[in-house]
């Protein structure tokens, strides 16, 4: 009887040991897994601001302010602005044997 008494004591034994291993190692997860939903809630933050200011400094209206503001740069009178029009056919090229200019062949 004693024999089945120590078994059965190593064995209550162990399985109390791998219930506090258990809980150690699921707390240990636990921190970890919050340490890393702490970093997604920083770099989700850090992502909304980034997307807050390309909007801002992509705009047409702080691009002129910050060019006529640093650069003095001005809007060109509408008599001195020229467009042009290309057609979709291909650009001139220089020929690498000659270094003439004309359409490519």
């Amino acid at each position: 009887m004693t024999r089945l008494n120590m078994i059965l004591l190593i064995a209550l034994v162990g399985c109390a040991l791998s219930v506090v291993t258990s809980q150690h190692k699921a707390r240990k997860l636990f921190m970890e897994q919050q340490s890393l939903q702490d970093g997604e809630r920083k770099l989700d933050q850090e992502w909304r601001e980034l997307l807050i200011e390309s909007q801002t400094l992509g705009t047409g209206k702080f691009i002129e302010q910050k060019a006529t503001r640093d650069l003095g740069m001005t809007v060109p009178d509408a008599k001195k602005t020229v467009i042009l029009m290309l057609d979709a056919a291909p650009a001139a090229m220089a020929d690498p044997k000659t270094g003439d200019w004309g359409a490519a062949k």
